[in-house]
């Protein structure tokens, strides 16, 4: 082996383990908060439901909370989504060129890096706006700056897991690839 592939080995064993700290960070964090939500989703229908059926009291601004909440599930699990090369595609074209397709993985996935890099800076200064104006949500004055913070730091977030998915090309738990 030359000396140059032998330091490129080197320093490919220490990069891919803190790659798969990346990993398993992101996966531990955002994988509870996600599933977190969802149950909180769940509990806050059936108690409107109950409350509006059984009661004739239904939970006062359930339906902006419920917004809030898919926004921490939704958000929460787009960058496991990425990790885990688990986005919906479609093979048309390398169905069409099979010898396409290890190219067009490969550019889906930079596209998801910049895409998410770009929609975490939209969605950061739309933050900014929203901060600036102090909106808040109509019946609970839930103020929504935070959220939009939440979501921009998330498709950062999503923009890194997409690039260490194109790193390391591994799927997530129960893949194929």
């Amino acid at each position: 082996m030359s000396e140059n592939g032998r330091e490129m080995q080197d320093l490919d064993g220490p990069f891919m383990k803190w790659l798969a700290g990346i990993s398993r960070l992101i996966s531990g964090l955002l994988g509870p908060i996600s599933a977190l939500s969802l149950m909180a989703i769940m509990m806050l229908m059936v108690a409107d439901v109950a409350g509006r059926y059984l009661l004739n009291r239904p939970i006062r601004g359930a339906y902006e909370v419920t917004e809030f909440l898919m926004c921490l599930m939704v958000l929460g699990a787009l960058p496991l989504v990425s990790l885990w090369r688990r986005h919906v595609e479609a093979s048309l074209v390398a169905d069409l060129a099979p010898r396409l397709a290890p190219f067009l993985h490969w550019l889906g996935g930079v596209l998801s890096v910049f895409l998410f890099g770009y929609l975490a800076m939209l969605m950061w200064n739309y933050g900014d706006q929203l901060a600036r104006q102090n909106a808040q949500s109509l019946f609970g004055g839930i103020p929504k700056a935070p959220f939009a913070y939440y979501m921009a730091v998330l498709f950062a977030v999503a923009a890194l897991a997409s690039a260490v998915a194109l790193i390391r090309r591994e799927s997530g738990p129960g893949g194929t690839d």
